[in-house]
């Protein structure tokens, strides 16, 4: 009888709990979800926001208009503006008033300076890429300016390939047709 009477007010206790609070007022916590959705938001735009290579061309340097459609590829940017030649980061070689390379640092159509910095870092890039277990692509991207002499961009593309880079990739700002 004493278990019967100890469930009887068991279940007492039950009944009036339910019916003092009525029915609860359930509240939805969105700090969980927006976690979540910050750390996908981030997640995506590291991975997704950010080109393979940067190119940010010189002052005053004006980027020819194409209509070629192609992706952007990895290799190593020279900077060909009407004042002078960059490659990479380091200004190389200063351009005369006529848009061409001073003749005592042409040899044969090789810019000496030019050749040394891109041979140096050929070597470079050929021993990480060995290191990686992976070929090396030797391609250079050549961002020059609209109103580039043809004769020095010849003699910039005859240095990349004395400094073993065979391929060649021409940075132009896509319009639209």
């Amino acid at each position: 009888m004493a278990d019967e009477a100890f469930e009887q007010k068991k279940a007492d206790r039950r009944a009036a709990r339910r019916s003092k609070g009525g029915e609860e007022q359930g509240t939805l916590n969105l700090t969980s979800l927006m976690d979540v959705v910050s750390i996908i938001v981030v997640y995506l735009l590291k991975n997704y926001g950010t080109d393979p290579v940067v190119i940010a061309p010189t002052a005053g340097q004006k980027v020819p208009m194409s209509t070629a459609d192609s992706p952007v590829q990895d290799g190593v940017p020279i900077y060909i503006s009407a004042r002078d030649i960059t490659f990479g980061s380091q200004k190389v070689v200063q351009l005369n008033e006529t848009g061409d390379v001073d003749p005592t640092q042409v040899q044969k159509h090789s810019i000496i300076p030019l050749y040394e910095m891109m041979a140096e870092e050929a070597d470079k890039a050929k021993q990480t890429a060995e290191m990686q277990q992976k070929e090396w692509t030797a391609q250079v991207i050549l961002i020059g300016d609209e109103n580039l002499k043809f004769s020095t961009l010849v003699d910039v593309m005859y240095t990349a390939g004395q400094a073993e880079y065979s391929k060649y990739l021409f940075c132009v700002i896509q319009k639209n047709s």
